[in-house]
């Protein structure tokens, strides 16, 4: 044979050796975009997230209108990036194999501080440790007695004084995502500060009392979150003061009587008062700062020992769920909620206060998924009435947000009757409302978040309905 020929026998063999490879290639591929498209397309799809707390995107609706505007097909293309099958399962991965790899770290290999995409208004490389030494916070109680036996002059003063824990101490490994902290295995909100919408709340709150007279009482007690207790002091240029936001609303206030959950609460900060995974507070928090409540407004409270404890393992909350954080995912909680010892009928209304169904006081945590395990205390959308067997009279109407969920089983021993409204569905004319239901007692109950954020506006519009 010619050498020629087996040139071009070779020259064959080798492009048909190629073509087989290009044609296998090809093969997968479609098969690969075949079996993928059927995945998106034909396996049941997610409709709510567990870990974010929230429904997914619904498909929507067609009109002409959204369809030239380019609104209609913006909104498949959420629904399709937003429910995807086995979303939960994908999510972890990410969580445990990639999002570790994002990042600027600093540090020794073993814990550097990894820095993540934030869209705080306060940006550094690497937080600066505070060179001033914390002191303890002190309380300073002044009580006057006066004996019997007395005269008017013959009084004495003994004052108290209460050390607070100290400030957090540094730490030298955290990660930093949307507006989130990890660190210690704790998630922490930075909180941005209310710039002028604490004085905003108080005056929205300030309006019910006006409306009501002097046959109403009307507290506030707005409660910090967990980076009032736990935030390391080499982060505190990231967030303003929650505290001196509450001591704000405080000073603002006028006829309305403010509960100090923030010091009730700071004497608890080394027990579990607030979640690590979850931007919630634990029911413990809720149970102190009702008992701090309970004092002001001058009503029986029950002691913990005389609830019912359940425990709820492997609970990895709404912080894991924003953030996608391995070191959350890894290290789940305890969820620990009281339920009363003593019998109370619960009534289920819509949030225009219609449609009565007798429930439960909780939900069954049987049917809960371990990342909404919070949803114990049923959802928001609805306005519930506790009717319990304390009998003083006393009926109180709790204006809240999710935070205020945790406190209708442990106010269930203060008062003989309880609505619980959120003031994000509440659909009725407040006043009428509170009228209505013959309340003495209207508690504002709600976060920092809520009280000088968007859900603020809620108070005032449920005013004027």
């Amino acid at each position: 044979m010619a050498k020629s020929d087996k040139k071009d026998n070779a020259k064959k063999q080798s492009n048909f050796v190629n073509n087989c490879f290009a044609l296998l290639n090809i093969t997968v591929i479609m098969a690969i975009l075949v079996m993928g498209f059927s995945y998106l397309l034909f396996l049941p799809r997610d409709t709510v997230s567990h870990e974010e707390n929230r429904n997914l995107a619904k498909f929507p609706k067609f009109s002409l209108e959204s369809y030239l505007k380019g609104e209609y097909t913006e909104e498949i293309g959420n629904y399709y990036d937003d429910t995807v099958p086995n979303r939960s399962l994908f999510k972890t991965v990410i969580a445990n194999n990639l999002m570790p790899l994002k990042g600027l770290k600093y540090g020794n290999e073993d814990g550097g501080v990894e820095l993540y995409n934030t869209s705080s208004d306060k940006k550094n490389d690497k937080p600066k440790t505070s060179e001033k030494a914390e002191k303890p916070t002190e309380n300073t109680a002044t009580q006057t007695t006066v004996s019997e036996d007395m005269t008017e002059t013959e009084i004495t003063t003994t004052t108290t004084t209460e050390t607070l824990p100290e400030a957090n101490a540094p730490v030298a490994n955290g990660e930093i995502s949307d507006n989130i902290l990890i660190a210690n295995k704790r998630g922490i909100l930075l909180y941005g500060g209310g710039w002028g919408n604490e004085v905003l709340y108080a005056e929205d709150v300030n309006a019910y009392k006006k409306a009501l007279g002097d046959d109403v009482n009307v507290y506030s007690m707005v409660l910090p979150t967990n980076v009032s207790f736990y935030l390391p002091k080499n982060y505190t240029d990231l967030v303003e003061s929650e505290k001196d936001d509450l001591d704000t609303i405080a000073e603002n206030l006028e006829g309305v009587q403010n509960v100090d959950a923030y010091t009730a609460l700071l004497r608890h900060k080394n027990e579990d008062i607030y979640s690590r995974t979850d931007h919630h507070w634990q029911p413990l928090g809720a149970y102190y700062a009702a008992e701090e409540f309970a004092k002001v407004a001058d009503v029986p409270f029950a002691d913990i020992f005389e609830y019912k404890k359940h425990t709820l393992s492997g609970y990895v909350g709404t912080l894991y769920g924003y953030t996608q954080s391995a070191t959350l995912l890894n290290n789940p909680e305890d969820f620990i909620y009281y339920e009363p010892k003593k019998k109370v009928k619960v009534t289920q209304f819509t949030q225009s206060f219609t449609d009565p169904v007798e429930t439960e006081l909780f939900v069954n945590p049987d049917f809960l998924d371990n990342s909404s395990y919070y949803l114990v205390f049923g959802m928001d959308d609805n306005i519930r009435h506790v009717e319990t067997e304390c009998k003083n009279g006393r009926t109180l109407v709790i204006f809240k947000d999710s935070y205020g969920n945790a406190l209708l089983p442990v106010l269930t021993g203060s008062f003989e009757n309880i609505y619980l409204c959120d003031v994000r569905y509440f659909d009725r004319n407040a006043i009428k409302f509170i009228n209505e239901v013959r309340a003495t007692d209207v508690l504002f109950a709600m976060c920092t978040y809520s009280a000088v954020g968007e859900n603020r506006q809620h108070i005032s519009e449920n005013l004027n309905k």
